[in-house]
Protein backbone atom coordinates (compact mmCIF):
# COMPACT_ATOMS: atom_id res chain seq x y z
CA UNK A 1 0.00 0.00 0.00
CA UNK A 2 1.03 3.31 -1.04
CA UNK A 3 2.13 5.95 1.65
CA UNK A 4 -0.91 8.73 0.63
CA UNK A 5 -3.09 4.97 0.48
CA UNK A 6 -2.81 4.64 3.66
CA UNK A 7 -3.29 8.33 4.79
CA UNK A 8 -6.51 8.20 3.38
CA UNK A 9 -7.58 4.67 5.13
CA UNK A 10 -6.51 6.04 8.67
CA UNK A 11 -8.82 9.06 8.08
CA UNK A 12 -11.71 6.85 7.11
CA UNK A 13 -11.27 4.25 9.64
CA UNK A 14 -11.24 7.51 12.14
CA UNK A 15 -14.47 9.18 10.59
CA UNK A 16 -15.96 5.24 10.58
CA UNK A 17 -14.87 4.91 14.55
CA UNK A 18 -16.40 8.32 15.02
CA UNK A 19 -19.08 7.89 13.43
CA UNK A 20 -19.08 10.52 11.23
CA UNK A 21 -19.95 10.35 7.64
CA UNK A 22 -18.46 12.09 4.99
CA UNK A 23 -20.96 14.88 4.53
CA UNK A 24 -20.89 15.80 8.12
CA UNK A 25 -16.76 15.54 8.24
CA UNK A 26 -16.57 17.75 4.99
CA UNK A 27 -19.16 20.35 6.92
CA UNK A 28 -17.85 20.84 10.14
CA UNK A 29 -13.79 20.93 8.64
CA UNK A 30 -14.60 22.88 5.86
CA UNK A 31 -13.71 20.90 3.41
CA UNK A 32 -15.66 20.71 0.17
CA UNK A 33 -17.37 17.64 0.04
CA UNK A 34 -16.16 16.72 -3.45
CA UNK A 35 -12.68 17.29 -2.23
CA UNK A 36 -12.87 14.92 0.59
CA UNK A 37 -14.92 12.17 -1.18
CA UNK A 38 -11.79 12.52 -3.84
CA UNK A 39 -9.30 12.24 -1.28
CA UNK A 40 -10.94 9.44 0.45
CA UNK A 41 -11.36 7.32 -3.17
CA UNK A 42 -8.83 8.34 -5.36
CA UNK A 43 -5.82 9.25 -2.66
CA UNK A 44 -2.72 8.49 -5.48
CA UNK A 45 -4.25 11.37 -7.41
CA UNK A 46 -5.34 13.19 -5.09
CA UNK A 47 -3.89 12.95 -1.76
CA UNK A 48 -4.52 15.07 1.23
CA UNK A 49 -2.31 17.89 2.29
CA UNK A 50 -1.36 18.92 5.48
CA UNK A 51 -3.96 21.80 6.07
CA UNK A 52 -6.82 19.25 5.14
CA UNK A 53 -5.66 16.50 7.74
CA UNK A 54 -4.82 19.25 9.79
CA UNK A 55 -8.46 20.30 9.82
CA UNK A 56 -9.78 16.54 9.97
CA UNK A 57 -7.28 15.64 13.27
CA UNK A 58 -9.52 18.40 15.31
CA UNK A 59 -13.06 16.19 14.19
CA UNK A 60 -11.50 12.72 14.57
CA UNK A 61 -9.77 13.85 18.12
CA UNK A 62 -6.33 13.27 17.61
CA UNK A 63 -2.89 15.19 16.11
CA UNK A 64 -1.98 15.00 12.60
CA UNK A 65 1.19 12.99 13.31
CA UNK A 66 -0.98 10.56 14.90
CA UNK A 67 -2.67 10.24 11.44
CA UNK A 68 0.31 9.75 10.18
CA UNK A 69 1.92 7.82 12.83
CA UNK A 70 -1.29 5.03 11.44
CA UNK A 71 -0.36 5.34 8.07
CA UNK A 72 3.36 4.48 8.30
CA UNK A 73 2.40 1.50 10.29
CA UNK A 74 -0.45 0.42 7.96
CA UNK A 75 1.96 0.79 4.96
CA UNK A 76 4.75 -0.86 6.42
CA UNK A 77 2.39 -3.94 7.41
CA UNK A 78 0.97 -3.66 3.79
CA UNK A 79 4.70 -3.93 2.32
CA UNK A 80 5.84 -6.80 4.75
CA UNK A 81 2.42 -9.06 3.65
CA UNK A 82 3.46 -8.79 -0.08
Amino acid sequence: MKFVEAVASAVSTGLTEHELPVITAAEKSGIPRTTLMRRLSSPENSPFNLLELSQLSGLLDTRVSDLIAQAEALASKEGEAK
